[in-house]
């Protein structure tokens, strides 16, 4: 294996563990958050919500 190989899957091995260590220290606020930002979770704005509350409640 030439040695920019090597070096370049250890600089992988490094980064994983270093965001493997960064997630773990992730509080469950940051974890939502995150979650949020990379779309993963979803939201709803007030109006949506009240919205769609109304037209359940006339049913």
């Amino acid at each position: 294996m030439p040695i920019n190989s090597t070096e370049n899957q250890q600089k992988k091995i490094f980064q994983e563990k270093i965001l493997s260590m960064f997630e773990q220290s992730l509080t469950e606020e940051q974890r939502f958050l995150q979650g949020v930002l990379s779309g993963k979770i979803k939201t709803y704005s007030h109006e949506e919500v009240i919205a769609d509350l109304r037209k359940v409640l006339k049913r």
